[in-house]
């Protein structure tokens, strides 16, 4: 019970205040519905990419989780999101350097407050069990890595039956056709490494592909890239570029707040990765009740 506390009382501090006035009239945004995605399986106090976190964000209501896959050493697959182990748990080192036996024994809970003490580092095997136990969607982020065994993951979706309950999000061509081989039904999102890579991955086949926020708002960026000449005066261009195809555009909005989302919904898109789901889903809640949706 404590631990679920902690993170409620976080989850009001990050939660949005009452809005007298909108920057832009919700009843004048976009009338599709936005796939609220739990980016890491976060909200405000939780322990990032642990089952803890899941069970909390699915009790919020949350139906799609982003979850983080590497390697092991010993050819498992877990959930992690940096290369190292060393800022989300009591270890240190490399997650591919690292047996699975040798990364549960770490707490993965205390570095965000002692009432997680004891939290794992969960395995795919048992965030897909989680997941379909739950009615829960998973968005798997494909790291890039030499021993992490994408047949394996292929396998354990289709042991546990979850096929249609999953989205591959790859990172490469190469992952793309890979994870085609194995199984053609397998929906996709591209997570592309640049604006001139929207093309060759909408023709690839992607179903969906996530544009960085600052790429969406027309941004130059030393961390994401410049946006390429052809966008110059042209409002929403990339995210008309991915809709031309006939592809949804999904986000990693992180902790962007009730103006910053709404600006993002205002640009078109469809799916939004958010660290703080209460204030995405209040915010989804205001615009259907403006639009007579409730």
């Amino acid at each position: 019970m404590k631990r679920h506390l902690v993170a409620a009382a976080l989850s009001v501090a990050f939660s949005a205040p009452a809005f007298a006035q909108d920057a832009v009239p919700l009843n004048e945004l976009p009338g599709w519905d936005i796939a609220q995605v739990a980016h890491r399986g976060l909200a405000p106090g939780l322990p990032e990419n642990t089952l803890a976190a899941f069970e909390d964000v699915a009790a919020r209501g949350v139906k799609v989780i982003e979850i983080d896959l590497r390697g092991t050493a010993d050819g498992d697959v877990v959930i992690m999101h940096d290369e190292t182990v060393d800022r989300t748990t009591d270890g240190s080192g490399e997650v591919t350097s690292m047996t699975l036996a040798e990364i549960k024994e770490l707490d993965a809970g205390s570095w965000v407050d002692a009432s997680w003490a004891g939290e794992t580092v969960p395995t795919y095997e048992e965030a897909i069990s989680f997941a379909q136990d739950h009615g829960i969607m998973l968005l798997l982020d494909i790291k890039q890595s030499d021993v992490l065994d994408r047949r394996k993951i292929v396998d354990i979706t289709e042991k546990h039956n979850a096929t249609l309950n999953v989205i591959v999000g790859v990172r490469s061509l190469e992952d793309l056709a890979e994870f085609r081989s194995y199984n053609p039904n397998l929906r996709t999102l591209g997570f592309i490494p640049n604006p001139e890579a929207i093309d060759d991955f909408a023709n690839a086949g992607v179903e969906i592909i996530r544009l960085w926020p600052q790429w969406i708002r027309g941004e130059d960026s030393e961390k994401r890239g410049e946006i390429p000449d052809y966008c110059e005066g042209v409002e929403n261009c990339l995210v008309k570029q991915v809709q031309g195809h006939g592809r949804p555009v999904w986000t990693t909005a992180g902790e962007a707040d009730r103006p910053e989302l709404i600006g993002l919904i205002d640009a078109g898109v469809n799916g939004i990765l958010t660290d703080v789901p209460d204030v995405l889903s209040e915010l989804m809640d205001d615009i259907r009740a403006a639009q007579g949706n409730s």
